[in-house]
Order: C-alpha cells, then sequence, then structure tokens
C-alpha cells in the first residue's frame, strides 16, 4: 500500500489532518503535502478541506477512492510473513489499562500459536472508539463507551479503587479511610471517568481541589515525595506495585471502573482470525467467573 494511500485512510479515521499526524507521527504538513501528492496522482480531490472548518469531508471520489484504499489495506495487512501465521492486530487501550491490566494477556497471545503480530498503541477512550469505527484498530480496551451500531461492546472486569500514599512508619495498610480525613489541597489528581468524577465531586469541592491534574499514574510515581501527599488508583496499580506504596480501602468507595473490550462488527477480513485467537487468549486470562470486582 502506497504511502499516500496510507496517509489519506488516517486522515479518515482520526476525521482532520492534525489527528492523521498524530497517528503516523509526521506533522500536519506532511500530511497534507501527502494528500496533495496523492490527489495530483489521482487526478481528483479526495477531501473537502475548508478554511476553519475543524473536521474533514469526503468529496464523491473520495468516498470512491475510500472503498479502494480499505481493500488495499485488507489485501497489505493479509500478506504477513509467514512467521506470522495467526495475522496480525492493531489493539488501542488507555495508559493505565495497557501498562497494569493488559500486560498478561500480551504475554499469552505471544506464547500462542499460530503467533499473531501484534501493533499496541496508546488513546484516550472516546478516541479508541473513533479508531475502531473506522477500523484503523482492529480492538480496544477502554473505560467509558458510547453506543454504536458498529462497535460490538462487552465488560471485561471491573476493578475496586484504593488510596495510594507514601508508605508510614506504624500505618496500618489494613485500615479503612474515609474520603474526607484527606486534604484535597494534597491530592496527585487523575481523572477516572464521569462516574468516578461525579463522586469526587460530592466530596470535594471541583473548585478548591487539586493543585495538580495528572493524566498517567506514571505522573503519580514522580510526583508522590510527601507523606500528606495522596491518590486514588485502580486495584490493577496496587498489585503492580504493591509494598513499594502504601494502600489502603476508603469507607465510601467511587463504583468500580469497568474495563470494555470493543471490536468492529464487521471487522477486517484479514483481522477475524487473529480476533479470534485475542478471544482465546482473555478466555484464558481473565476467565468468565473471575470478570468482577479485583
Amino acid at each position: 500500500m502506497s504511502i499516500g494511500t496510507e496517509t489519506f485512510l488516517a486522515i479518515v479515521a482520526g476525521g482532520s489532518l492534525r489527528k492523521a499526524g498524530e497517528q503516523l507521527n509526521i506533522t500536519q504538513s506532511t500530511v497534507s503535502l501527502r494528500l496533495k501528492n496523492l490527489e495530483s496522482e489521482l487526478g481528483c480531490v479526495l477531501i473537502d478541506r475548508r478554511r476553519g472548518e475543524r473536521m474533514i469531508e469526503l468529496t464523491p471520489a473520495g468516498k470512491a477512492y475510500l472503498q479502494f484504499a480499505e481493500k488495499m489495506r485488507d489485501i497489505s495487512q493479509g500478506m504477513e510473513i509467514e512467521e506470522y501465521a495467526g495475522g496480525s492486530l492493531k489493539i488501542g487501550a488507555v495508559d493505565s489499562v495497557h501498562v497494569f491490566l493488559l500486560p498478561p494477556l500480551f504475554r499469552a497471545m505471544l506464547t500462542r500459536r499460530p503467533t499473531v503480530r501484534l501493533v499496541l498503541e496508546t488513546h484516550q477512550s472516546w478516541q479508541i472508539q473513533e479508531l475502531i469505527e473506522h477500523r484503523y484498530l482492529d480492538a480496544g480496551f477502554a473505560i467509558s463507551v458510547k453506543r454504536s451500531p458498529n462497535i460490538a461492546v462487552e465488560p471485561l472486569l471491573s476493578e475496586e479503587y484504593f488510596l495510594m500514599r507514601l508508605p508510614r512508619d506504624g500505618e496500618d495498610k489494613k485500615k479503612t479511610v474515609h474520603p474526607s480525613d484527606l486534604d484535597p489541597r494534597e491530592e496527585l489528581h487523575i481523572n477516572w471517568g464521569s462516574g468516578y468524577m461525579l463522586w469526587h465531586d460530592q466530596i470535594w469541592n471541583p473548585l478548591e481541589t487539586a493543585h495538580i491534574q495528572l493524566d498517567t499514574v506514571a505522573c503519580i510515581t514522580r510526583l508522590l515525595f510527601r507523606p500528606e501527599q495522596w491518590a486514588i488508583v485502580a486495584s490493577s496499580v496496587k498489585d503492580h506495585y504493591g509494598d513499594r506504596y502504601l494502600f489502603q480501602r476508603l469507607s465510601s468507595p467511587p463504583p468500580p471502573r469497568v474495563c470494555y473490550r470493543m471490536t468492529h462488527r464487521h471487522p477486517r477480513l484479514s483481522a477475524r482470525k487473529s480476533l479470534q485467537i485475542l478471544k482465546e487468549a482473555i478466555d484464558e486470562v481473565f476467565p468468565a467467573p473471575g470478570r468482577c470486582v479485583r
């Protein structure tokens, strides 16, 4: 598949030249140049780029070329080297799910036969859903979803939240802490989704809390340097760090965090075998009876 066609598909998947650049790890001007070269080669305009408009719109020629480009992509991705007899999968997940929940699944995939080539990408939940909608991603793992007729959604598992702090001498890790006993000015805050934020804002005034807001757990570990500081994290984070930090239950905890698995209802033909292997690995690593609050 040509670089111009790859760029065109990334623009359609992302809905803008800027997002296409982020997906391909190139500048927006490079995306624009590649698209211009492709249109010159084809002798027609594929995308209506109206000045001031944030989102792109396909021209009739662009809609026709999209069907051809998607077929070329399927053929290209289906022509895997024999080493990857199970095909390939492009999987997207939010950062905390990629880092703390899915490694056992990916290890299981790497040891299965036939072998599946994995391409892992990190996105926000809403981006994952958009990219699956356009079949840029084959599967996704997100913590919030919206209903779509084109996307199949299944809860993978749910997790409790825990209070995370630096270890304290004599502090009982089995002690249950009431949220109102925590100083909101000392919070290292992560937005874990709408349900979590509804709980959070009922306890602490959103206008007076959290001197800092973060988007990854890795930032917490770098900024947690005083005993007074605290954060709230999912149980998979607790399982990962163990005794390196003090983890305690909350007496009035937020609702559990649910991780959802998403796939397109009509996936790429070349991805169907790989998706079946992924499903088998999920059933092995996350047995149905265990898909509950951890």
